[in-house]
């Protein structure tokens, strides 16, 4: 052997190194299925040098000893091929033991054949030298496994195009050009690998695939050091962007959308087409806060609402190259419409708290001290027999109002704090109205309120019976509250389609039109009666309630000085 003097072996020589060069800068700086890219890089620059010198070699021992280094490449060369794209479209599973053995053992048996061959011949039949041309080069006869080791070589190419193809036909046209990257690199070797196989050799036992692979080698490495090509896009993208439950988007170093998974898509809606090489401000246009965070190089993390309601968390991380050379940012959507919610839910329950406590502490506590100080003065001689009974009256009112107070408060705290289990029944409403309407004959006649119920047939509804005698008894004692010696007060029903619908109508001093819409607020709202009879605004609170537990709904109509009349409807049957 002497030191390479044609141009072909220096080229190869030469190239060999440069890629043993970059298969190292692939080990060094990525990982996964992309190493075993590194590994195929350096079988080829093992085939590339070790081809090259038997090119420089001028006796056949030489060319001999060369050519079973090439084997090192040669027969690994494919299946290392095909571990990488196993990897690379997201199928690790299939490498299974069983499989590790199966792709590996034709190029162990075919390495060893070469190894072998001058013993039994079944790979090469015959090997020789040819010295007609400038210089000597190795002439060989193939032989049967010679045969059998091109098929797998070619069963293995046309497997692992077929995997990124199918991978990726139906990937967004970004990804897609991304991937003719690889498709080209890899079609050029195996075309050239094919016309050497069919005696198509411009320059005569010359081989032209291992320059071949060098060449696609080098063109998919640019494009995995220059171009990003493997990263994250498209190898964590079947791993882990595809299985994440939250939204992400992939971004390039212009914040250009380069990838984005299912989760994403649902998020975004509607507008889901030609999403690639868009921006964030495209995808989400208002978001000023949203916009101005993507272009900022930190990661940051804050909080959006869609125009539909959800909530989202937005968590956005930039990726550096080697710490400082900024190269894109991930944004990952977390929904946290269910968190938001129960907040408001904590928040609604500490406004409750401060209620109760507002109520107990004033509403209820009046009342009781000022019956404490009667029942005292009574018991220490301040006050006789006579004045004592005088007292009575009001005493009774404040009890009866410290009743009806304690009943509303204990349900509508159980309500809201607990839930209400609804017992519904089949039951007439008609019995329940008149039970109501006797247990406030005497508050009614001492005010002058006169009380009629309007309902002649039976009129029987499906609903929990406690909570529509309590939606009656708030009710009623609404009506009184605002009426004026002489008023009315009349309750009516009808079922029309399936639905009862009881009104309960008074000719009291009304509702003021600026005071209805508050009535069924969040917050309590209450006005004195007209004799000052006091209220919380449980009471409609609880009604509202109770009735749409029931599948009902509750409304009022009123005008000033004219009365009001509020409806409520039920189901006649248990609803679908």
């Amino acid at each position: 052997m002497h030191l390479p003097n044609n141009l072909f072996a220096i080229t190869l020589i030469l190239s060999g190194l440069v890629t043993v060069g970059v298969s190292w800068m692939i080990f060094k700086r990525t990982g996964g299925a992309v190493r075993w890219f590194g590994w195929m890089m350096l079988s080829i620059a093992i085939w590339a040098i070790s081809y090259g010198c038997e090119l420089s070699s001028d006796t056949l021992s030489q060319m001999l000893f060369w050519i079973n280094i090439e084997y090192l490449g040669i027969s690994y060369a494919p299946p290392l091929w095909i571990i990488f794209v196993i990897g690379f479209t997201g199928k690790e599973r299939w490498l299974t033991t069983l499989n590790w053995f199966l792709i590996f053992i034709i190029p162990t048996i075919t390495l060893l054949m070469v190894w072998t061959n001058r013993w039994h011949h079944l790979h090469y039949a015959s090997v020789g030298v040819d010295n007609n041309g400038p210089s000597p080069l190795l002439s060989l006869k193939v032989a049967i496994w010679y045969k059998i080791h091109t098929v797998y070589f070619y069963l293995m190419l046309g497997w692992g195009m077929y995997l990124i193809i199918s991978r990726f036909r139906k990937a967004d046209g970004f990804i897609k050009r991304q991937n003719r990257i690889i498709l080209f690199g890899a079609f050029i070797p195996w075309m050239v690998n094919f016309s050497y196989l069919l005696n198509l050799r411009p320059f005569g036992h010359l081989d032209l695939t291992p320059f071949a692979f060098i060449a696609s080698s080098l063109i998919i490495s640019i494009g995995l050091l220059g171009f990003k090509l493997f990263d994250i896009v498209p190898i964590a993208r079947g791993k882990i962007i595809e299985a994440l439950q939250e939204g992400i988007l992939v971004l390039d170093i212009q914040n250009r959308v380069i990838d984005i998974n299912p989760e994403m898509r649902k998020i975004i809606g509607p507008y889901t087409d030609h999403i690639i090489g868009k921006k964030p401000a495209h995808l989400f246009p208002g978001f000023a806060e949203l916009n101005d965070t993507v272009h900022n190089q930190e990661n940051s993390s804050i909080e959006i609402k869609l125009n539909d309601g959800r909530f989202f968390s937005v968590t956005l991380t930039s990726l550096f190259e080697r710490q400082t050379i900024y190269s894109g940012k991930i944004m990952l959507f977390r929904d946290i419409t269910d968190w938001k919610q129960s907040e408001d839910k904590l928040h609604e329950l500490n406004r409750l708290k401060d209620r109760l406590f507002s109520i107990i502490s004033h509403d209820l506590r009046s009342p009781l001290l000022s019956l404490m100080d009667i029942l005292s003065m009574a018991n220490d001689g301040m006050v006789s027999d006579e004045e004592f009974k005088s007292f009575l009256p009001t005493l009774s009112k404040n009890i009866g109002y410290t009743s009806g107070l304690v009943d509303n408060l204990l349900q509508w705290s159980k309500s809201q704090l607990e839930g209400t289990a609804i017992n519904a029944t089949h039951f007439d409403i008609k019995d329940n109205v008149t039970y109501v309407l006797n247990s406030f004959g005497q508050i009614s006649a001492d005010k002058g309120v006169i009380l009629h119920n309007n309902i002649n047939l039976a009129t029987v509804v499906y609903a929990d019976m406690d909570m529509i005698q309590a939606v009656l008894r708030n009710l009623v004692s609404n009506a009184i509250k605002f009426c004026r010696k002489g008023d009315k007060i009349s309750i009516n029903a009808e079922i029309k389609r399936e639905t009862a619908t009881i009104w309960i109508a008074d000719t009291g001093i009304g509702i003021a039109s600026e005071n209805i819409d508050k009535l069924f607020g969040t917050n309590n709202f209450t006005t004195k009666g007209t004799t000052n009879e006091q209220g919380t605004g449980l009471g409609l609170l609880l009604c509202k309630d109770f009735i749409e537990k029931n599948s009902g709904k509750i409304w009022v109509e009123s005008k000033p000085d004219q009365g009001s009349c509020f409806y409520f409807t039920l189901p006649v049957d248990k609803p679908l």
